[in-house]
């Protein structure tokens, strides 16, 4: 998270010129002529940056990135072109290459506290340019770097615990609030065949739904790259005239998130509580993990895994032990499109006596988001789940074999810096070789979104 980032945004004008004075005084005091090597290629780019043309020299050296970086020289003046041209992330990549190599090089470092600055990294920031102003630096240079740290300090304090939470309040439509199917009789095959006609209370139900949500974040700092992190959430649903589909969710987090450079890592425990109408319908605790790392700017992956509890008091033979394993990709075309996906394998181990109730599955999910004029976000995803269950289902002399289908789609307008409006569609069928857990579900939902603080 890059808290600070907004802030430090509006009141950029205010450390700008205290910036540049730190960036003449150390280059003046380093020697900073000195990456000025006789190689046209980094005079070509040393003479754009002079014009202040940051784009093109971007442009110059980010095409012999492959084959040049390790060379402090061109690391140097690939940062410098990278994080005034707004590619932050290229830029930090650089810049650490360079204070690998040459510790000692005050204006590398002076410059990779601002690519952290730009990039929310207030803690990182403050590092580089403690170093930057140490040892020898002239004065003038010390002088200029406890100006832009004083300016820090006022506009992006010393990060300290930190809270937020959210309000959620929701209304919409489900065709189906009980995931059940539509058919009205079905053949058993361990009676023979005979037909069995289905309650109208055990068919597909459809109500208007009522929604509300709650959730708190906190974030306690133990150093520059360690984090305390904890998060609960509340949900409530509510369906007119079919009370007895009714949701309560409960969820709590609690873990340590570990950030260096462009990667993360989290470890966290989980514990949630679910009801259905009026009796407690599972309960499920486990670990949960991600890996998380920014190629660029514009390319995020991540790994995942989870292993958790799941029991359900009301229903001997369903409790399992689940795992999800899995990896995602985020790419950001231009400003204004984000595309993401992730594939990821699942098991539910029951017991031997219980066999049909666990499964194995697989899916893949995708989705997109594209900004639109004023101010809407058009929100788009897919999934496809298959799962494979492990023993024959009671009953039906068959073992059971599920195909989910998932497709939504919305638009989200942010009204102001805390309150956001969605409204979203969405479709599932769940295709089954078992009659009970065949069915068709839509859904429409229109939520009002507020953020604290």
């Amino acid at each position: 998270m890059n808290f600070g980032l907004p802030t430090i945004k509006r009141d950029a004008r205010r450390w700008t010129a205290c910036w540049r004075a730190v960036a003449l005084a150390v280059s003046v005091a380093c020697g900073a002529a000195a990456v000025h090597a006789q190689d046209a290629l980094l005079d070509q780019a040393s003479s754009l940056l002079a014009r202040r043309d940051a784009a093109s020299a971007y442009a110059l050296l980010s095409p012999a990135e492959a084959t040049r970086a390790g060379d402090p020289r061109f690391d140097y003046l690939l940062g410098i072109a990278a994080l005034d041209a707004g590619h932050v992330t290229r830029a930090i990549f650089a810049l650490e290459r360079v204070v690998e190599a040459r510790p000692d090089d005050r204006l590398a470092r002076a410059e990779l506290g601002r690519a952290y600055l730009a990039a929310g990294e207030t803690d990182r920031a403050r590092e580089q340019l403690a170093i930057a102003r140490g040892g020898d630096a002239p004065p003038e240079a010390v002088a200029a770097i406890d100006r832009v740290l004083g300016i820090m300090e006022q506009v992006v304090p010393r990060r300290a615990a930190r809270f937020s939470g959210y309000l959620e309040l929701g209304a919409g439509y489900d065709s189906n609030v009980n995931s059940a199917t539509n058919q009205g009789e079905f053949a058993i095959p361990a009676f023979g065949g005979i037909f069995f006609q289905t309650t109208p209370e055990s068919r597909r139900q459809h109500a208007w739904v009522g929604s509300a949500a709650a959730g708190a974040i906190a974030e306690l700092p133990l150093s520059a790259e360690w984090r305390l992190i904890g998060a609960a959430n509340l949900r409530r649903a509510v369906n007119r005239d079919v009370h007895e589909m009714d949701t309560v969710l409960v969820d709590a987090t609690a873990g340590l998130r570990h950030t260096a450079g462009a990667h993360s890592q989290t470890l966290a425990l989980q514990t949630g509580t679910a009801w259905v109408g009026s009796r407690r319908y599972r309960e499920a605790s486990g670990v949960t993990a991600q890996w998380q790392t920014q190629f660029s700017e514009q390319l995020m992956a991540s790994a995942f895994g989870q292993w958790s509890r799941q029991d359900f008091p009301s229903e001997v033979g369903r409790d399992n032990d689940r795992s999800v394993g899995g990896v995602g990709l985020a790419r950001q075309f231009g400003a204004a499109t984000l595309v993401y996906g992730s594939a990821y394998v699942a098991r539910e181990r029951t017991t031997a006596d219980f066999a049909s109730f666990g499964h194995r599955g697989r899916g893949i999910r995708v989705g997109v988001e594209r900004s639109l004029s004023g101010g809407l976000v058009l929100l788009g995803e897919a999934q496809l789940e298959d799962r494979r269950y492990g023993g024959e289902e009671p009953f039906f002399d068959t073992v059971r074999r599920d195909r989910q289908k998932d497709a939504s789609v919305g638009l989200r307008r942010r009204l102001d810096d805390r309150w956001e409006l969605t409204g979203q569609l969405r479709y599932t069928r769940a295709a089954s070789n078992v009659v009970l857990y065949d069915y068709v579900r839509n859904t429409l939902q229109v939520t009002l979104h507020r953020n604290f603080p």
